[in-house]
C-alpha cells in the first residue's frame, strides 16, 4: 500500500520548516546545558544498555493512558477511580520519557531537530490534557475529564506518529550492531 500522500507532504513540511529553527536553538542550547556531565547524558541517551532509552520509557505513559481509555469506555464507579490513577501515572512518567528524549533530540541534525521540536510541542498539548483530565477527574468531573482524556489520546498519538517518523523516516538516533547510538 502506498504512503497517504498527504501526510508525507506535512511531514516533509515539517522537516523543512525553518520557521522553526530559532526555537529549536533556543531549546537545544537549553537541554545541552542542563544535561552537560557526559556520564547524565550518557545514561539518559541509554548507552549503558545498548539503545536510547525514550523508546522504552514513552511505553508507560501511553500504556497507563491507553488502559484510562479502555477503563473510560467501559465505565463503572470503579474503573473511574482506576483511571484517575492511571491518567496520573501517565503524567508522572511522562517526565522521565521527555527527559531522555530531549537529550536524544538535541544531538539530531536539522531536520530531525525540527521534526523533534514539533513532536515535543505536540505531546506537550497533549500531556497537558492529561494534566486537565486528572483535575477534572478529582473534582468529580468524570465526564468531562474522560473526554479530555480522550482528546489527550488522539494528540499525544499524533505526537506518537511524529516520534515514528522521526525514528523510522529520518532514522534519528539509529546505530550499528558495532556502535551505540550517541556514544561520545
Amino acid at each position: 500500500m502506498p504512503e497517504i500522500r498527504a501526510i508525507r507532504r506535512l511531514t516533509d513540511a515539517v522537516e523543512h520548516a525553518d520557521v522553526l529553527d530559532k526555537a529549536v536553538d533556543i531549546d537545544r542550547s537549553v537541554v545541552r546545558a542542563l544535561a552537560r556531565p557526559k556520564a547524565v547524558r550518557q545514561l539518559l541517551h541509554g548507552v549503558p544498555f545498548g539503545h536510547p532509552l525514550h523508546p522504552l520509557m514513552v511505553q508507560v505513559p501511553l500504556g497507563a493512558w491507553i488502559s484510562a481509555a479502555v477503563l473510560d469506555l467501559i465505565g463503572g464507579r470503579g474503573n473511574a477511580k482506576a483511571a484517575k490513577t492511571l491518567v496520573g501515572v501517565g503524567l508522572v512518567s511522562a517526565g522521565g520519557a521527555t527527559t531522555a528524549g530531549y537529550v536524544d533530540w538535541a544531538e539530531l541534525d536539522r531536520e530531525q531537530l525540527r521534526t523533534g521540536w514539533v513532536h515535543q510541542a505536540v505531546n506537550w498539548v497533549g500531556i497537558t490534557l492529561y494534566g486537565l483530565s486528572w483535575v477534572q477527574r478529582k473534582h468529580g468531573n468524570h465526564g468531562a475529564g474522560k473526554l479530555l482524556g480522550f482528546a489527550g489520546l488522539t494528540v499525544v498519538g499524533v505526537g506518537g506518529y511524529l516520534g515514528g517518523h522521526l525514528a523510522y523516516r529520518q532514522r534519528a538516533g539509529v546505530g550499528t550492531s558495532e556502535h551505540v547510538p550517541f556514544d561520545d
